[in-house]
């Protein structure tokens, strides 16, 4: 498929720009791909240029200097890693990190043509202060969980949202991974999973978590 298609089928607002600035975008993006477990942004030193996502999924978390992580968001279908330019958005003194979860396909804006595009578009501007300001209702989000919220209500709901996107009660989730995305330890996770399955929230195998009474879990949630 043409650039300008992929372009028109995954860029929000395609539609609203300019013929100006849709053939500056087509002339300037490449589309690249990227296996999971790649990583496609590693802090504020890197600035690739804008992402848009085709397919598969990214995961944008933040990690300390002893390597603990916290996932911040996930990115599907048509969303934008804005990150990846964060050059751009000279205020942004924070390592954001972005990893490939599931094999994707991005279309990416060179930093360069992207500032060009940004400095001269209202259009992109006002779509980027958007994007960027939902990005940080997601962040403050995640870190009001962690400051006012038991372990027990966040897992549950972890739990519960990655069976939605996933698709299934059966979660091929190993409890490293489950900690790296609530920021905290992976005996933590275990211990309370422990709980869960002896409460017969949960089943326990190898690598993976089977939800087995999804309305307790939902109660656990929300209490």
């Amino acid at each position: 498929m043409e650039i300008n298609k992929i372009l028109a089928n995954n860029f929000l607002i395609w539609d609203k720009l300019t013929s100006e600035e849709k053939t500056k975008i087509t002339n300037a993006a490449v589309i690249k791909r990227f296996v999971a477990g790649e990583a496609i942004h590693h802090g504020s030193y890197d600035c690739s240029g804008l992402i848009i996502l085709i397919s598969g999924s990214l995961r944008a978390y933040m990690m300390n200097e002893s390597g603990k992580q916290i996932t911040l968001y996930r990115l599907f279908e048509k969303d934008i890693c804005l990150f990846s330019a964060s050059c751009v958005m000279k205020d942004i003194t924070f390592d954001i990190y972005v990893d490939c979860e599931k094999d994707a396909t991005v279309v990416l804006i060179p930093i360069n043509q992207y500032k060009e595009i940004v400095d001269n578009s209202r259009t992109i501007l006002d779509y980027t202060n958007r994007i960027l300001t939902s990005r940080f209702s997601d962040i403050m989000w995640i870190f009001e969980q962690m400051a006012f919220h038991s372990l027990d209500k966040r897992l549950a709901y972890y739990l519960i949202e990655q069976s939605y996107n996933e698709g299934t009660n059966t979660l091929n989730f190993t409890h490293e991974k489950i900690a790296n995305d609530l920021g905290t330890a992976r005996e933590v996770i275990s211990r309370m999973l422990k709980y869960f399955e002896l409460e017969k929230i949960v089943e326990l195998k190898r690598n993976k978590i089977i939800i087995l009474d999804e309305k307790k879990l939902s109660e656990i949630s929300e209490k």
